[in-house]
């Protein structure tokens, strides 16, 4: 029997041996390559104003959401409504966060509708800037608008008549869909 236990160590050891070999030629074998989130280690700016405490320019990290950024501005006013806010929306680089008061420009503090990120107010009006209605100085406050599109938007109104919804934004020139679901919760069209 020493023979045969012999034979079987023996092929074990071989068996051992010839894996070791194989796995230190496998390429497979090298260490595990790790990848990384580029955003953990990079940081964005943006602008902070309106019902915070600190209006201002701020570097955040790049997950950083609508509350970082409030908090970063030393938090909310007491002017402040927090409800027309998504505070758990991710901001961008170069974003623009305007934070907006409670009862400016007749709006009434909103009440979220479930299933839907429309803010709706308890007229049943969509709150925010009124698309059909708001100056060129109005609709430039909001992120993402300028001098040409805030223009643009008033000569479509004049020009096709008020806008029926949010959506018909997306029929001015200039403003992609994207722009459009960017401005929804802040927007909305009244008489």
């Amino acid at each position: 029997m020493s023979r045969v236990l012999i034979a079987v160590l023996s092929a074990i050891a071989a068996i051992v041996t010839i894996g070791i070999v194989v796995r230190s030629l496998d390429q497979r074998a090298a260490p595990p390559i790790v990848i990384q989130d580029p955003l953990q280690d990079m940081e964005i700016v943006v602008v902070v104003e309106g019902a915070v405490a600190t209006p201002g320019v701020y570097r955040l990290p790049a997950d950083a959401r609508y509350q970082d950024a409030i908090t970063a501005a030393g938090g909310a006013s007491e002017q402040a409504d927090l409800a027309m806010v998504n505070m758990a929306r991710r901001i961008r680089d170069e974003d623009r966060i305007t934070i907006p008061m409670r009862g400016v420009g007749g709006m009434t503090s909103p009440a979220v509708v479930p299933g839907d990120a429309t803010l709706i107010d308890p007229s049943g009006t969509t709150g925010g800037v009124n698309l059909n209605t708001a100056t060129t100085s109005e609709l430039e406050s909001l992120p993402g608008i300028g001098p040409v599109l805030s223009q643009r938007i008033v000569e479509a109104r004049t020009t096709n008549g008020p806008f029926e919804s949010v959506d018909d934004l997306a029929l001015v020139q200039g403003v992609s869909r994207k722009l459009v679901d960017d401005l929804r919760p802040l927007v909305m069209v009244g008489p």
